[in-house]
């Protein structure tokens, strides 16, 4: 089995293959592998590039760890990472968390309490598509869309709440709606149903690994493939290849001018890229990932001695809603979330910026970038020092959005590829979810489906 892309999508379905005894081999264009799922230890800091970490509730990256031998080196977040806060009005403030902390927040004024909580008497089932933030409004007013529509998004893809699909990033909500009408109401037995099983509030743990961070999961994935992975290959065609009396296959040709020829191939690629190796062979699968939009998404991280940061640090960061007289979207308390991430009496922070509502980030220099940075802790936290050490990591097309019609997209996409290439199968964070555990699940799914075609 030929894998396109050494990163996390790319090693796991690789990792996945060599499990189900397949041969193997991995063509990178980078000369590194990883992708964004890397981390750099500097001086005692943990600096994640892109993801800083997976929630420990997918069974197929908790068996990939396992079989990586990292089970002891798993780290759960730290308890007071599940307070999370708004920086509005001029301050930061707790998110809701329950019925009770709602009613009291700062957040919402007391009539747009009043309307969020008539949701639970209101006929509020729908059976078409909508953005995150038109679900939002229908079901609990303009006022609390306006307020957390924007932050819902952010810290998952950077993206606009009016543009992304609520279908595409949260199936869940709306299947909560198809099963209670009300999505408080729903919410609410998800709660008890989890508490009644020995679960706490029904939400699984942010998980890292001690001594080196994420992307301890991606160096552990580069030893165990070893010699198969090729790096600076990169790929450039795809030809489909039939022999007589054979089962047709792909043949896969590099920017160098070498071929290789195997029956079964992943493409664990952004889906631009994908698109530009399928134009040929596949072009409704390629003009479907076309569609498929990314935003560019900076990560500042900047490290603090713990006296010059004024404010409590009790809990995962804070967002931004725009209009809010700050540019960045937010920024995560890292070494709160995972206190291993710096060194005693440190902090670390990390601010993200760009994104679909600012685009023109991008244009930034690297000293601009961290003084946009600077400015906005200065802001939400009062933070006056210089960092000690900045770490700037700057994703161009970074984050696939999940626009209306993302299923359709990702539909067409998969059957047109299907179609074409019928040894090909896809993989990566632009199709069913952009974290983590979505790359591995797509890329587990991928090669499931090849061995099951190969009989």
């Amino acid at each position: 089995m030929i894998v396109i892309g050494a990163g996390i999508s790319g090693l796991s379905a690789a990792h996945a293959a060599q499990e189900a005894g397949a041969d193997v081999l991995v063509l990178e264009s980078d000369a590194v592998v990883g992708g964004k799922l890397r981390s750099s230890v500097i001086d005692g800091y943990t600096f994640d590039w892109g993801a800083n970490g997976f929630l420990a509730n997918v069974p197929e990256t908790l068996a990939l760890v396992r079989t990586l031998g990292l089970d002891d080196a798993l780290l759960g977040a730290a308890d007071e990472a599940r307070r999370r806060y708004l920086y509005w009005s001029g301050g930061l403030r707790p998110i809701p968390d329950t019925l009770g902390t709602f009613l009291r927040s700062e957040l919402v004024s007391a009539p747009g309490k009043v309307r969020a909580l008539a949701e639970f008497a209101l006929p509020l089932v729908h059976r078409r598509e909508e953005s995150v933030y038109d679900f939002l409004a229908r079901h609990f007013g303009f006022e609390v869309a306006r307020v957390f529509a924007g932050p819902l998004v952010q810290g998952i893809s950077a993206g606009d709440p009016r543009q992304l699909s609520l279908d595409a990033m949260f199936p869940r909500l709306r299947a909560l709606e198809a099963s209670h009408a009300s999505l408080l109401r729903g919410l609410m037995a998800a709660r008890r149903a989890a508490r009644a099983s020995g679960g706490t509030q029904g939400e699984p743990r942010l998980t890292t690994f001690r001594d080196g961070g994420v992307g301890r999961l991606t160096d552990a994935l580069r030893e165990a493939l070893g010699d198969r992975i090729h790096l600076g290959a990169r790929v450039t065609a795809l030809r489909s290849r039939g022999r007589p009396g054979a089962p047709a296959g792909v043949e896969v040709r590099t920017a160098d001018g070498r071929t290789f020829d195997d029956e079964h191939v992943v493409i664990a690629l952004p889906a631009f890229a994908a698109a530009d190796l399928l134009r040929d062979e596949a072009q409704s699968a390629a003009a479907a990932l076309d569609a498929i939009r990314y935003v560019d998404v900076h990560v500042i991280a900047c490290a603090y001695d713990r006296i010059d940061v004024p404010h409590e640090l009790d809990g995962f960061g804070y967002l931004v809603p725009r209009g809010q007289r700050v540019r960045s979207l937010g920024a995560l308390w890292g070494s709160v979330v995972f206190p291993d991430q710096a060194p005693p009496g440190k902090v670390l922070l990390r601010v993200l910026a760009g994104g679909a509502l600012d685009p023109g980030f991008s244009d930034l220099d690297d000293d601009a970038a961290v003084a946009v940075a600077r400015r906005d802790l200065e802001v939400t936290m009062g933070i006056t020092a210089e960092p000690e050490r900045v770490h700037v990591t700057r994703w161009r097309r970074g984050i696939p959005q999940f626009a209306l019609g993302h299923g359709e997209r990702v539909q067409a996409a998969r059957e047109g590829v299907a179609g074409a290439l019928p040894g090909v199968r896809l993989a990566g964070t632009y199709l069913d979810g952009v974290g983590v555990n979505d790359a591995v699940r797509t890329a587990a799914a991928a090669v499931r489906s090849l061995v099951r075609a190969a009989g």
